[in-house]
């Protein structure tokens, strides 16, 4: 059983998580469950669980406080979520007098790296990951936070609402653009003759791109 157990692990787990994983709206609430559903996990394979745990949290960039908000604009959240979600940002307040410059919960020299969560638990809320960094992400997005007040249904009915939602369904997610470059650089390294005729290629295929249609999705239509 215990080799089976590994053997579903990735289809029962990983599968649908990684289908899902580029939406950054999503990313927050999708990232908690996988957590929840980990720790669950303990009582069935503790040797799989402990393993996955460990790696997937170096990975909790959407469940910093800076993030979490980006989980008010999506609809997989249940109503309840998104409502207690934004009565604790409402809570923690806003500072104008005083913006910060750079998130707090940070470390490391220059702009620094986010710190992590350290204490889910199968109970853990969005809410319970707000921190005041949460509202220094909403201030660099440039959101209309007014739609807080009111009810998550009439959300989707107010100019606020729609036009923050916009700005932050603009956003790619972490993964998606480190991959599309690490390819891009693979396609045509072999090509390259030096390091300066390597940076012109990635320059002119990149400006090609964005000047050419999408030839496989034209396929499709």
């Amino acid at each position: 059983m215990q080799s089976n157990n590994d053997a579903i692990f990735p289809v029962r787990w990983h599968v649908s998580w990684w289908m899902t994983c580029s939406s950054a709206v999503d990313a927050p609430w999708l990232d908690l469950q996988l957590l929840h559903k980990l720790l669950k996990y303990k009582t069935v394979n503790p040797n799989v669980a402990e393993s996955a745990l460990r790696a997937f949290k170096q990975h909790l960039w959407y469940l910093t406080g800076e993030m979490i908000p980006l989980a008010l604009f999506s609809s997989d959240v249940p109503v309840p979520e998104r409502r207690a979600l934004a009565d604790k940002l409402m809570s923690t307040g806003i500072q104008p007098a005083a913006p910060m410059t750079r998130p707090l919960q940070r470390f490391g020299t220059g702009f620094g790296k986010p710190a992590f969560p350290s204490d889910i638990s199968e109970s853990t809320t969005l809410a319970e990951l707000v921190t005041p960094d949460s509202w220094y992400m909403m201030r660099v997005l440039e959101l209309d936070t007014s739609f807080l007040a009111q009810d998550v249904e009439l959300w989707p009915s107010t100019a606020a609402y729609l036009s923050s939602s916009a700005n932050v369904l603009a956003l790619n997610v972490i993964n998606d653009c480190a991959e599309r470059g690490v390819k891009l650089s693979s396609d045509f390294l072999a090509s390259a003759r030096s390091e300066q005729h390597y940076q012109n290629i990635l320059q002119v295929v990149e400006q090609n791109r964005k000047q050419q249609p999408n030839i496989r999705k034209l396929k499709h239509r």
